[in-house]
């Protein structure tokens, strides 16, 4: 029974002196018997000096730089606000159709369309948006950045899409509110037409103003003949008018290859621009750096604790026996 229970400790009150050794060689003394003199273990001293060193790198924030990634975003919205009035079905414009060697009598309505796709193709940096005007005024295509999707609606639009007759004013208004939610700093109109304003509401001169304040240019585009007198007359002043407010340019465009050399300049005065933004990826390296440290940190404290814990037990055995 002596030999399965524990001894009986008598606790004691105990004074713990790191500079112990020292006092003992000033004064002369010498140690007790009861005495410990606690000497710091190699692996103590290396693991308490690398965990120092590692907070101090770790607080410096050490990062590793990765290849910089650019990317690209659009840095123009441009609206396309097309006249589909019934005057553009006239066949009085001539074009090489695909798959057609001759050049054909054509309406405006598909010489337009045709050279528009053309003119999509060149703005791959821009956003494009589509909006149909007649009777009324409609938005056929937000601003997107997916071309052929904008090519693909364009296509579709029909002269009975929206009336008869020709709401300029209104057009301007609804690109205006179209550009409400642009981001982008650069904001161009493109508006065509082959007549005179007959039904807005909002008055398309007042509308220019609007958009000049707006931050938004608006290139006019007249489809037709300047000599052309009745119901059938494209208002030129009001386009040229619209556009100098607005702080953007005024074309005519009497045939197809006015209306091709038209939107080529207008690919050569504002061309299509992508908005570059650079960032530098950055891996924290701290956590690489305390991990190892720590663990071995961790080993070391528990390497040692069982250490003293077995040495205790085999004196504590020692002195039964």
């Amino acid at each position: 029974m002596v030999r399965l229970s524990k001894e009986y400790k008598q606790p004691g009150a105990a004074l713990f002196v790191p500079f112990y050794d020292r006092i003992i060689a000033a004064t002369g003394s010498h140690h007790d018997s009861g005495d410990e003199v606690k000497q710091r273990n190699n692996w103590q001293t290396l693991a308490l000096y690398s965990t120092w060193l590692a907070l101090i790198v770790s607080l410096a924030r050490p990062v590793l730089l990765a290849q910089p990634i650019v990317t690209q975003s659009t840095a123009r919205d441009l609206m396309v606000a097309i006249d589909l009035s019934q005057s553009m079905e006239q066949q009085d414009y001539t074009l090489a159709l695909p798959g057609q060697e001759q050049v054909s009598k054509v309406s405006r309505i598909t010489a337009l369309r045709q050279l528009l796709l053309q003119f999509a193709e060149q703005r791959k940096g821009d956003r494009l948006g589509l909006i149909v005007f007649g009777s009324g005024a409609y938005l056929q295509v937000p601003f997107t950045a997916d071309i052929e999707l904008w090519q693909q609606l364009l296509q579709q639009m029909d002269t009975r899409l929206a009336g008869p007759a020709t709401a300029i004013g209104d057009a301007i208004g609804l690109s205006i509110r179209a550009f409400a939610d642009s981001n982008t700093k650069q904001k161009l109109l493109l508006l065509v037409t082959d007549g005179s304003d007959t039904s807005s509401r909002l008055d398309p001169i007042d509308a220019a103003r609007v958009a000049g304040i707006e931050g938004i240019q608006v290139y006019t585009l007249g489809m037709g003949d300047k000599n052309t007198q009745g119901d059938d007359k494209v208002d030129f002043d009001s386009l040229e008018k619209i556009a100098a407010i607005s702080n953007g340019k005024s074309y005519v465009a009497a045939d197809s290859q006015a209306l091709a050399q038209v939107l080529t300049d207008i690919n050569q005065l504002v061309p299509a621009q992508y908005q570059q933004t650079t960032y530098q990826p950055k891996v924290d390296l701290f956590m690489w750096l305390m991990g190892p440290v720590l663990s071995f940190y961790i080993a070391v404290w528990l390497g040692l604790s069982a250490r003293q814990y077995w040495r205790s037990r085999r004196q504590e055995q020692a002195h039964v026996e």
